[in-house]
């Protein structure tokens, strides 16, 4: 396996560390109450990036030319198992904002999510959407994508970002207690954290210049940060 130095740090070291703090946090969130509805949401979020990049290990080890069709294949299941995780992070947000709306029925939960994961699937049927390439001395290089692979990546995130910050600025200005509304406020720069870890992916895999992926890879603290305020405000305590 030849994975350029860069790709590695990423891979192996980065995204294994940020694995491994998803599987604590997730694990947990459920030990706490695991027939919560908000807790079971939220922590499938985190999982389904832990699947996401558990993925990206396992495809990151192909260095065979001739299988460069499955690392693209699963470069794409990936991107669409963060795209399953947007949608249990905006079903958790809706929830926190009412709790007892539409969507307490179980029935409109899972029609909500049925429906987000087959708009996901879109991703696998756009004609040369995303490569990966591997040369003949075995080097895995970048993923790539083309526009229409970036902009429908962005035409299912941009309005998960949209709806989960409206609804969470809305949450935060009904806590009148301030270490609530404080923590709310950790939630939404959590949320702002991890939203540029995926809008970063995607932009990086469409640009695909080096000196990007880079200063990407140097930033990854950033998501990490994002996580770990993303359980401290609403993972831990929030409706305690």
């Amino acid at each position: 396996m030849a994975v350029p130095f860069w790709r590695f740090i990423l891979v192996y070291v980065i995204y294994a560390f940020i694995c491994a703090i998803l599987i604590f946090i997730s694990y947990n969130i459920l030990k706490r109450d695991i027939r919560d509805r908000l807790n079971q949401f939220l922590a499938s979020f985190f999982l389904f990036i832990v699947f996401s990049l558990i993925n990206n290990f396992i495809y990151a080890s192909i260095s065979n030319p001739s299988l460069q069709h499955v690392a693209t294949f699963l470069h794409i299941l990936s991107v669409y198992f963060i795209t399953v995780a947007g949608g249990f992070l905006l079903l958790f947000i809706i929830l926190l904002y009412n709790p007892e709306g539409k969507f307490s029925s179980s029935t409109y939960q899972i029609l909500f999510l049925i429906i987000y994961s087959i708009i996901g699937i879109g991703s696998f049927f756009i004609p040369n959407g995303a490569k990966v390439s591997i040369s003949q001395d075995g080097t895995q290089l970048y993923p790539v994508w083309n526009l229409f692979f970036f902009l429908y990546f962005l035409a299912i995130m941009i309005p998960n970002i949209i709806v989960s910050l409206i609804y969470s600025i809305k949450i935060y200005k009904k806590f009148q207690i301030e270490a609530l509304a404080k923590r709310m406020k950790f939630f939404l720069i959590g949320l702002c954290c991890v939203y540029y870890m995926g809008l970063g992916v995607g932009l990086t895999n469409y640009l695909n210049i080096d000196l990007v992926r880079n200063i990407f890879t140097l930033t990854q603290a950033i998501p990490i940060i994002g996580v770990l305020l993303i359980y401290y405000s609403v993972g831990t305590s929030l409706r305690k």
